[in-house]
């Protein structure tokens, strides 16, 4: 048995792979000490005939991550890196019922292996059958080296460029497609089930063809993306007329980027296609870090094209895209459903609204009787008001709650309370943001700045005209051996001033330290004597801002917005007083932010990036509380 082969190919094949992973590098010394090692054992095996052991293949096999697309074909592989591997050491026998009568047809030219399961080894082995022939298959092995089961995963001919396979592999589930060119394309979808144990079991089969209507333009467009079916969730793929224009249809494309048992990660396509040459021609995208589009515990059970067309403005309509989540715990019930809008930009889309709330229902019970619910449901109507271009969106909301108890007669009854609500969405220049009907809205203005003057141990930065009453920017320095409480390490630094008509000190914030920047911006309503302060902190980067309240001539800091937009490009346009949003209502004054991702704790150490799901912060009670929907 000629194991030394099987050794130098997966030597050869992990080298030439290695490249293509995104992992760190070695450095070139740890790869000559890593190289000699892997040398000397290759050189021991060929000079003795030593053979590999079982373990031994696990060890040198190039390990790949799961979920894997295995789409080989012809074109992977040139005959510079088809070397041979010995496929009885992989008992390929077992595999091929005549591969002993013809062994010279059957060419292994590559091999990885998966982490599907720790119960079993899996294997993944390219096999040649001639010129013209090309199979992958799929082999699960127990910990002896013993075949448990395998499955075939990819196909590819070139003598008549008929028919090819692809598959998407995941820890538990194999979903195979087989796809066929005559007439017209057709894709068989096959689904398996990979157990604890090892075995692959069968678990459904449908023909894409018969299970969409529009096939041809849902492959149309899927070829435009440069997607195959095997890497969407095909039971979420949706499309509908476009409701102002019968020649478009749109559809929404859910791209598999993770999946496992009982979960999966989706990222975004939404696309406007022409029906008759199927090309693209207006295209949303949003990964799975932000659009929410994620099954677990809480399963996404629907993402469907709203059939309303929502008219914007005079000329301009959104249509709307929903997903649908849904709780299999039955005695923690829940489900939801949310709708985004979007719009045609030149040749894109935009989005108006972003996963707001339509429908909500929860609840707790002891499985009998006993228990409380909530349901909110809304409803959307076109106003006539505009804000900013759009105009405003009247929302209907009701809400219920319900009490289900037994009487003393054990007979299950139940109460409920309704309680109806009235808001509006307004847009905000972004995206469109949910208004009480009495709510203030802030906006950003800029008081008189005035000329700075001489004050003792500190020195000015800003200086603005507020009323009678001066509002002054500076850098706090305490005499020298004078350093005394309030001014220590943690109280120090820049601070707010307020100065009253003689240019006497009436107030003086805390320090937040020796900063770069500690800059002022300004916001009022017209229907509030507020003014709200929030001075922009940073050092090379921007950290945040503190918040202060100024009215009747008296000044409160109220704590820190401590975030900001995320910017990895780090070019600046994602500051905190750049996609601050601020309005007051019965819930409080609110500050949201206007960008899909956040950073939590900028420059701390505990920094973390998060999705925008509608993130704030709220002043209530005397007190500024971080809330969002996790």
């Amino acid at each position: 048995m000629k194991i030394q082969y099987l050794f130098l190919a997966l030597l050869i094949h992990s080298c030439g792979e290695v490249a293509k992973e995104n992992k760190p590098q070695s450095s070139a010394q740890e790869n000559e000490v890593i190289l000699d090692s892997v040398a000397t054992r290759a050189a021991a095996i060929i000079d003795n005939n030593v053979t590999l052991t079982f373990e031994e293949i696990i060890s040198l096999a190039q390990a790949k991550t799961l979920p894997h697309t295995e789409t080989t074909n012809f074109d992977s592989f040139t005959e510079d890196n088809t070397d041979g591997i010995d496929v009885k050491a992989l008992k390929l026998d077992k595999v091929y019922k005549d591969f002993d009568k013809h062994q010279e047809y059957y060419k292994p030219i590559a091999i990885y292996k998966l982490p599907l399961h720790t119960n079993f080894h899996t294997f993944v082995v390219t096999v040649q059958h001639g010129e013209h022939e090309m199979e992958t298959v799929l082999i699960n092995f127990d910990t002896d080296g013993n075949i448990i089961d395998h499955q075939l995963v990819a196909y590819d001919e070139i003598a008549e460029s008929m028919a090819r396979t692809v598959s998407r592999i995941s820890e538990n589930k194999l979903t195979v497609n087989q796809i066929f060119w005559a007439n017209d394309k057709e894709v068989q979808e096959i689904e398996f089930e990979i157990t604890y144990d090892g075995s692959i079991n069968h678990v459904n089969t449908k023909k894409l063809n018969d299970a969409f209507e529009n096939f041809a333009l849902i492959d149309g467009v899927l070829t435009d993306l440069k997607l195959d079916w095997v890497q969407t969730n095909t039971h979420l793929i949706s499309s509908a007329p476009h409701p102002d224009n019968p020649k478009e249809t749109i559809l929404v494309i859910p791209e598999i980027v993770d999946e496992g048992e009982m979960y999966f990660d989706l990222n975004a396509h939404i696309v406007i296609a022409d029906n008759r040459s199927g090309k693209i021609k207006n295209n949303y995208f949003e990964s799975n870090e932000t659009n929410n589009w994620e099954s677990d515990a809480i399963e996404l059970d629907g993402l469907q094209i709203d059939p309303t067309a929502y008219q914007i403005t005079e000329d301009k309509s959104a249509f709307g895209v929903t997903v649908s989540h849904i709780g299999h715990s039955r005695v923690n019930p829940y489900s939801d459903k949310t709708l985004s809008l979007f719009v045609k930009s030149g040749d894109s889309l935009l989005k108006v609204l972003s996963d707001y709330t339509m429908k909500d229902y929860g609840g707790e019970w002891d499985g009998d009787c006993d228990g409380e619910f909530t349901e909110t449901k809304k409803s959307l109507s076109i106003g006539q008001e505009k804000t900013n271009g759009y105009f405003d969106i009247r929302v209907d909301t009701e809400n219920s709650y319900t009490h289900s108890y037994k009487d003393k007669n054990g007979d299950c009854l139940s109460d409920m309370k309704l309680d109806p609500q009235k808001t509006i969405l307004k847009f905000n220049g972004w995206r469109y943001s949910e208004y009480e009907l009495d709510a203030n809205m802030y906006s950003e203005f800029q008081p008189e700045e005035v000329e700075k003057i001489q004050i003792d141990n500190v020195h000015i930065t800003e200086m603005y005209q507020m009323g009678l009453f001066k509002i002054m920017i500076g850098l706090y320095v305490p005499k020298n051996g004078e350093l005394v409480s309030p001014d220590t390490e943690d109280d120090n630094g820049y601070r707010l001033f307020i100065l009253n008509e003689d240019n006497e000190i009436r107030y003086k914030s805390q320090g937040f330290g020796d900063l770069y920047h500690f800059e002022p911006l300004f916001y009022k309503s017209d229907t509030s004597d507020k003014t709200i302060i929030i001075c922009q902190k940073g050092f090379e980067y921007p950290f945040g801002g503190e918040v202060f309240i100024y009215q009747d001539e008296k000044i409160e800091h109220i704590g820190t917005l401590d975030v900001e937009g995320y910017d990895p490009e780090q070019i600046g346009t994602n500051y905190l007083t750049e996609i601050i949003e601020i309005k007051e209502g019965k819930a409080g004054i609110e500050f949201s932010f206007k960008t899909d991702r956040l950073i939590l704790n900028p420059g701390g150490e505990h920094e973390e990036v998060i999705a925008n799901h509608n993130v704030r912060y709220v002043y209530k009670n005397n007190e500024l509380s971080l809330l969002w929907n996790k």
